[in-house]
């Protein structure tokens, strides 16, 4: 008996056709997506206008507090420059002081030198009256050779009288090897005579520029001072060049 082939059985189900359906569960998708997207750019927005006004305070924040630091920078560059000016003005009259201390200092040592010399002449000790050699001064000048010189005469005790004489000048020193005294009328030009006159009741200066010769080397000053007629007297002194040019009259002897 020949075998039958029996094929399977399917199952089938059987629903209705609703095409409206599709449709609609279609345009719900669509809908919902953009529902979806609006949210976003919603929350996206207003996240985003946020930061923004915060951004825009923040800058104006940092924008006021740059303003007051460069208000509080300005104040301290005028508080700086203002103390350098108190600075240096405090500077400038500390050396205004300083100066007129000095000169007031120096003129109160010539003032006390004025009156010595002045005690001197109306003051005298006993062994000093009459003709003195007050002092002889040298100052240097811008040529190494040419100096400026000064001698005083006094007449100490009783100046009722004139006091007349000569006096004379001898600078000492060596030129080649040798001893030379050379007299104040070779090396000065205002100088014409080797004794110099003079004629004074309290003192008198001799005053003038002297240049010595080439190849001079000077070490001493010698001053004779001969006084004529009723107080004829006659004095000598020495000084050392060296003291001399160095601003003393000390090394008289």
């Amino acid at each position: 008996m020949a075998k039958v082939k029996v094929s399977p059985v399917r199952q089938m189900t059987v629903v209705p056709y609703r095409p409206w359906r599709s449709w609609s569960l279609r345009i719900i998708g669509i809908v919902m997506a953009a529902l979806a997207v609006y949210a976003a750019y919603l929350y996206g927005f207003q996240t985003g206008g946020s930061q923004y006004e915060t951004l825009l305070t923040q800058r104006a924040e940092l924008r006021q507090n740059l303003s007051q630091s460069e208000q509080r920078q300005e104040a301290l560059r005028i508080r700086v420059a203002q103390l350098d000016r108190g600075t240096e003005v405090d500077r400038q009259a500390n050396e205004n002081a300083r100066q007129t201390q000095l000169e007031m200092r120096g003129r109160i040592a010539g003032l006390e030198e004025e009156v010595a010399l002045y005690q001197g002449i109306m003051s005298p000790s006993l062994e000093n009256e009459g003709l003195r050699i007050q002092e002889i001064t040298l100052e240097s000048t811008s040529s190494s050779n040419r100096y400026r010189y000064s001698l005083m005469l006094t007449q100490a005790g009783n100046n009722s009288e004139y006091l007349q004489g000569f006096v004379g000048v001898n600078i000492v020193g060596t030129q080649n090897g040798e001893r030379v005294a050379l007299p104040l009328k070779d090396v000065s030009e205002t100088v014409e005579d080797v004794d110099i006159r003079f004629r004074y009741r309290y003192f008198q200066d001799i005053k003038g520029d002297l240049v010595l010769p080439e190849g001079f080397i000077p070490d001493q000053i010698q001053v004779t001072a001969q006084a004529v007629g009723e107080r004829a007297a006659q004095v000598e002194s020495a000084y050392n060049w060296l003291d001399l040019e160095n601003g003393n009259n000390v090394g008289q002897q």
